[in-house]
């Protein structure tokens, strides 16, 4: 059976699944926003409530705590004697003065008729028929305090509170009442102090009828409206209970609020009634900000989903496109391509790995990937996958033999990690291609280059020991040639002496080319260890091995300070200095004494050594070969030499691993210049 490379799971979706896999998310999204909005709701106004009821508990406590001083001032003056006006009187006025919002305190008969105030002028007053009379008279058993609804009293119409204690005669019957009258403060503090400031928030005092006794913000608006027939106090009367909350729209400014509603339940005091209100739109404030920020990332979501959704329906068709164009290249290249799994069984192969190895597809797939490799290679094959399973490339070559049907042969490998969606790396891919030849012509370079070596070797122990014999017949030469000489001379005629001459210039000459011979077959062959090499010492001391030469020609030589270290052979580059400076001099311009220079230019990784006079210079011809071994421009009657020194030079550069060249123009000097790698600045 034959397999694949695995499409991608976005390949193997159809547009309109696309489309409804996104909006099944939408309406997921939506649904869940619903969720969370709603319960938001709840528990916005959940919090609410618990709020204003425990600040109406509050309230109700207040006005309880300041009903008691009330009661209490009422129970002292109710039980003062009352024989003596006068002092009754002054007794009142005393205990009034302790709440400073009691205007005044009297005493009221039987009738109706007062009969001692604190307000002497308000005496003799019919208040028969005023409700803090008849309150108080009828009062429900249990209670002893009455508290009226606010009525305009003086001629100042201020509204005031009057709070009644009914009087009880010896006989124990209706005696009268005491009463004290309290300022709208005294109640409007209270409320004051458990107002938030909120705008359409409020708190009100209530009588058990519904006569407003006392109200925060603006009192004078609302204060001695009656609400009995709506809004939460009506709510409130029909729950039964005493403590209530109510979503409503209120009687006194018609806003729909959340409100608080407790009654007061103490014995002996009346069951006035507190409300505590927020405007629903505060209370909902957070909540609608909370919904409409989830509503806004919900929408941008949204936009996302589809917009991602139309951008992926784009690519949809040239992602499968591009789908069978990779499997049709992979399973029609000539390169073997393989798929194995961690396990080492292949899970693909292309058409050119089955055939190389005389096998079909569906046999391929499943086996390991050792029983293709050769089992000398086994080793390495598993050290390179085991390379590619590893940080930070992931990837990883290998060279092996494979059994293929037509023999071994050599593959090039290369091969990749696969990751599966969440990133974990579940495959191996691997590309090869036959390098059979290419290994064979590597092999037989190798042995070539081996070769090369073994022979040039060969040939610098050839040179060299050619060079060290011939000096020792050159030696019995010189030798015999002065012997002759000295015994033979005056036998000689003048030819003879010429040629004797000539026989010893031409040994000498021949002992001078066999030691430069000597002296280039060992650079590369016997050197000095690499070390660090500080240019300034080495260029002192081939201008202190030049010292005659410089002297008696009058020379000059520059050098700068500051001069960096190198890594080299102090021995090689004394003598490649050496032999330039002693070039600069001996090849010297007959109209001007010779000026040498040196200096060191840093160039890329390296460092660019310039040795420059002013001598006879160089045609441009001849630039290259200078440098080759026993070449002469001159004659030896004009300058003394082997031609060997150039290309000494440039066989110690090229040790170095640089390279070395002439910047010339004839009658004005020349520039030898050359590379060193590496180095220090100095």
């Amino acid at each position: 059976m034959r397999k694949a490379p695995r499409p991608s799971r976005l390949a193997g979706i159809s547009p309109l699944g696309m489309w409804s896999i996104s909006i099944g998310l939408v309406l997921i999204l939506v649904g869940l926003m619903g969720f969370q909005v709603q319960a938001s709701y709840r528990r916005t106004i959940d919090v609410a409530r618990d709020n204003i009821a425990d600040t109406a508990r509050i309230t109700e406590e207040q006005v309880r705590g300041s009903l008691r001083v009330v009661r209490l001032m009422l129970r002292a003056i109710a039980e003062a004697p009352r024989n003596d006006p006068n002092l009754l009187r002054r007794f009142m006025a005393t205990r009034a003065r302790v709440v400073p919002e009691i205007r005044q305190a009297f005493i009221v008969n039987a009738a109706g008729i007062v009969t001692i105030s604190t307000l002497p002028q308000v005496e003799g007053r019919d208040t028969s028929q005023r409700p803090f009379f008849t309150g108080a008279r009828d009062i429900p058993t249990g209670q002893d305090i009455y508290v009226s609804p606010p009525l305009p009293i003086g001629q100042d119409g201020n509204m005031v509170i009057m709070v009644s204690m009914p009087l009880g005669g010896a006989d124990g019957q209706f005696d009268g009442i005491a009463v004290v009258s309290l300022e709208l403060g005294y109640f409007q503090g209270l409320l004051k102090s458990v107002h938030t400031g909120e705008e359409g928030a409020g708190a009100l005092l209530v009588t058990p009828e519904g006569d407003i006794i006392g109200r925060d913000p603006d009192p004078e608006l609302y204060v001695g409206k009656n609400i009995a027939k709506g809004g939460a106090f009506a709510m409130h009367r029909q729950s039964g209970g005493t403590e209530n909350t109510f979503v409503h729209v209120t009687v006194t400014d018609g806003k729909e609020k959340l409100s608080a509603v407790r009654t007061l339940r103490e014995p002996a005091l009346p069951h006035l009634v507190v409300i505590v209100g927020r405007p629903l739109d505060g209370v909902l404030a957070p909540w609608r900000s909370e919904a409409l920020t989830i509503a806004a990332v919900i929408g941008a979501l949204v936009v996302v989903i589809f917009g991602l959704t139309a951008l992926a329906g784009r690519h949809l068709v040239a992602l499968k496109a591009s789908e069978e164009r990779y499997r049709g290249l992979i399973e029609t290249q000539n390169d073997l391509v393989v798929r194995f799994a961690l396990d080492e069984r292949l899970v693909f192969a292309n058409e050119a790995f089955a055939v190389a190895h005389g096998q079909d597809l569906g046999t391929v797939i499943g086996q390991s990937w050792r029983n293709f490799v050769d089992e000398q290679d086994h080793a390495v094959t598993a050290q390179a996958i085991n390379d590619v399973l590893q940080p930070p490339g992931f990837r990883a070559t290998v060279e092996n033999r494979m059994k293929m049907a037509g023999g071994g042969r050599w593959i090039s490998w290369e091969g990749a990690a696969i990751r599966d969606m969440a990133g974990h790396i579940v495959e191996v891919q691997a590309v090869g291609r036959d390098i059979t030849d290419w290994v064979e012509n590597r092999d037989r370079q190798s042995a070539l280059v081996r070769d090369l070596d073994k022979s040039n070797r060969e040939l610098e122990q050839f040179a060299y020991v050619a060079s060290h014999d011939l000096r020792e017949p050159l030696r019995m030469i010189t030798s015999y040639l002065g012997l002759i000489q000295r015994r033979y001379e005056a036998a000689l005629d003048e030819d003879g002496r010429q040629f004797l001459d000539f026989a010893r210039d031409g040994a000498t000459r021949m002992d001078r080319m066999v030691l430069d011979m000597l002296e280039f077959s060992r650079v590369g062959r016997v050197r000095d260890p690499l070390t660090r090499v500080d240019l300034a010492e080495v260029i002192a001391i081939a201008a202190r091995n030049l010292e005659l030469p410089i002297q008696e020609s009058g020379a000059t030589l520059s050098v700068p300070q500051g001069l960096p270290a190198v890594t080299g052979s102090a021995g090689e580059l004394i003598r490649l200095f050496q032999n330039l400076i002693g070039n600069a001099v001996k090849y010297r311009h007959p109209d001007r004494p010779p000026a040498v220079a040196v200096w060191v230019e840093r160039h890329r990784d390296g460092w660019v050594c310039t040795v420059a006079d002013n001598g006879i210079g160089i045609a441009p011809e001849y630039f290259d070969r200078i440098f080759d071994i026993f070449q002469r421009l001159h004659a030896r009657s004009e300058y003394e030499g082997t031609g060997i020194g150039l290309a000494l030079c440039r066989k110690i550069v090229e040790h170095h691993g640089g390279r070395i060249w002439v910047e010339s123009e004839p009658g004005q000097g020349s520039r030898f210049r050359f590379t060193l790698a590496g180095g220090d600045e100095a």
